[in-house]
């Protein structure tokens, strides 16, 4: 029997590019959408990212910046308190908190599928993609196992967080970090999800990208963001270190 599974991460408050990444999602009718956190940091529209969010009856994972949204200011840089401060004015206060305190793992499909924002010990860390001095790498597989740290022998791991896709097989566990919707970091500006579909007990993997209104996205921003709007036509496009076989996705 098949199945088959939508994966995003990393929202960040963009509307835009998730209306846009869930109308490709319906096209493939997925039986269960998977949300890898990271879903109101941002300012293109957040409110309305959320609203999106939870009208999917997701499974839901937390992120880094999720932990971020009922942080003490104190613990902040300084250039992020003025976000925070007005996600806090502008997101109903109990769905802060419901984001800042879902778990951290969720184990699908009889724990064949393992879901994390970075890595199954914590989201603030890289399972497959690392940085270092300005650009990013592949983690070693040794680095991969002290990540997986024994936690789990399912199938399939998925993480996003690094804004960068790769899937990597490791000792016959298939390892995925699936794209962003929004804030890509490869140069590319398309919004970002995966699609994985299971087939006779084998999982294959699909990295889909797809366009949205890079120009409305900017205007909201420039009308009700806090801070300096973001370019959505030319995101960064931070430097890879190794081969081209490092990074099958690129």
């Amino acid at each position: 029997m098949t199945c088959r599974v939508a994966v995003l991460s990393d929202v960040h408050g963009n509307a835009f590019a998730l209306e846009a990444v869930l109308d490709d999602i319906r096209q493939h009718a997925p039986d269960l959408i998977v949300n890898l956190g990271d879903q109101v940091w941002g300012q293109a529209d957040p409110l309305r990212a959320l609203e999106l969010q939870r009208s999917l009856e997701a499974v839901e994972v937390r992120g880094n910046n999720d932990e971020r949204l009922l942080a003490p200011v104190e613990t902040l840089a300084p250039a992020l308190r003025p976000l925070q401060a007005w996600l806090m004015e502008r997101l109903p206060r109990q769905e802060l908190t419901r984001l800042a305190t879902l778990p951290t793992t969720a184990s699908l499909f009889d724990g064949a599928l393992l879901a994390a924002h970075g890595t199954p010990l914590t989201p603030w860390d890289s399972l497959l993609v690392g940085w270092q001095d300005g650009a990013y790498f592949r983690r070693s597989d040794e680095e991969i196992r002290c990540r997986l740290n024994s936690l789990t022998d399912a199938a399939v791991v998925l993480v996003g967080h690094m804004h960068r896709e790769a899937v990597h097989k490791l000792e016959g566990q298939l390892l995925v970090s699936v794209g962003p919707v929004s804030s890509p970091a490869d140069g590319d500006p398309r919004a970002r999800w995966t699609c994985l579909t299971r087939r006779g007990g084998e999982w294959q993997v699909e990295l889909r990208r797809v366009t949205y209104d890079w120009d409305a996205a900017l205007a909201w921003e420039l009308c009700h963001g806090p801070i300096g709007a973001v370019d959505h036509t030319a995101p960064p496009c931070f430097p890879w270190r190794g081969t081209a076989s490092d990074f099958p996705c690129s």
